[in-house]
C-alpha cells in the first residue's frame, strides 16, 4: 500500500512539473512576444508625447495607444519614469539610426563635393528634423529644462547622443574627413542648430516657404566652410 502511494505522489508532481514546463520553442516565442509588447509600448509613448506632450502622457493613455491591458503595462514598466527612461534610450538609438538612412549615399567619395550634393544633404537634415522621433524627442528635451528627474535621465544620453551624432557625421560624409575638425564642428552645429530652430517654428506664417530659402543659403555657407577648411 505504501508503494503504491509513493507511486501516485511520484505521478502527481511529474504532471504538476509537466504543467509547469516551458515546451521546446515556447520560451523563444514568449522572450519575443514580451519583445514587441515592450516595443509597442515605447512607440505608443512617442505617440503620446507627439499628439498630448510629456505632461499629459500617463501610463494609463500610453496603455490604451499601445492596446495592451494595464496590467501588461505595469509587467513591462512600473512606473511612468521607468517607460519614459525605456523611450529616451530608444529614441536615441532610433535618430541615429534614421539620420544614417537618411544621410548615407548622399556624398560619394568618388566625386566631387558639389553644391547640388551639399543641398542634397541639407533637405535630408531639414526631413529628419520633422520626423516623429525628433519631435517627440524635443518634446522630451523641452520638459527636462524645468523636470529635474526627466533631467537627471535625459543628460547622460543627451551628452553620449552628440558625441555618436558627430561620429557619425564624420563617417558618412568622407569629403569632411580631412577638413579642419574646427571646421567640420562648426558647419555640423551650424546645420542642427538652424534646423532645430525651424523645426520649432511650427506656427511661423509662410513656414515651408521661408525654410526652402534659408535652406539654399545654408547650402552656400557650407559650401564655401568646405572650400575654406580645405586649403
Amino acid at each position: 500500500m505504501a508503494k503504491a502511494t509513493t507511486t501516485s505522489k511520484a505521478v502527481k508532481n511529474k504532471k504538476v512539473r509537466s504543467a509547469g514546463a516551458v515546451r521546446p520553442g515556447e520560451a523563444g516565442w514568449q522572450a519575443e512576444k514580451s519583445a514587441m509588447t515592450r516595443l509597442a509600448i515605447m512607440q505608443a509613448a512617442v505617440e503620446c508625447l507627439i499628439e498630448l506632450g510629456y505632461t499629459k502622457a500617463t501610463t494609463s493613455l500610453i496603455a490604451e495607444y499601445a492596446g495592451v491591458s494595464r496590467g501588461a503595462m505595469m509587467h513591462h514598466f512600473p512606473s511612468r519614469m521607468s517607460v519614459i527612461s525605456a523611450v529616451v534610450g530608444y529614441l536615441h538609438d532610433l535618430r541615429l539610426k534614421e539620420y544614417r538612412e537618411l544621410m548615407s549615399g548622399i556624398d560619394n567619395p568618388s566625386g566631387a563635393l558639389t553644391k547640388e550634393i551639399i543641398k542634397e544633404s541639407v533637405t535630408a537634415a531639414w526631413e529628419y528634423v520633422n520626423l516623429p522621433s525628433f519631435v517627440a524627442y524635443q518634446e522630451l528635451l523641452a520638459a527636462s529644462r524645468t523636470d529635474d528627474e526627466l533631467k537627471e535621465i535625459m543628460a547622460p544620453v543627451e551628452k553620449d547622443f552628440e558625441k555618436q551624432f558627430l561620429k557619425l557625421v564624420r563617417g558618412i560624409f568622407p569629403h569632411w574627413a580631412y577638413t579642419d575638425p574646427t571646421v567640420l564642428e562648426a558647419a555640423h552645429d551650424m546645420v542642427q542648430f538652424l534646423m532645430k530652430g525651424m523645426s520649432l517654428s511650427h506656427m511661423s506664417m509662410r513656414r515651408e516657404a521661408r525654410s526652402q530659402k534659408v535652406m539654399e543659403y545654408l547650402t552656400l555657407v557650407l559650401q564655401q566652410m568646405y572650400l575654406e577648411g580645405n586649403t
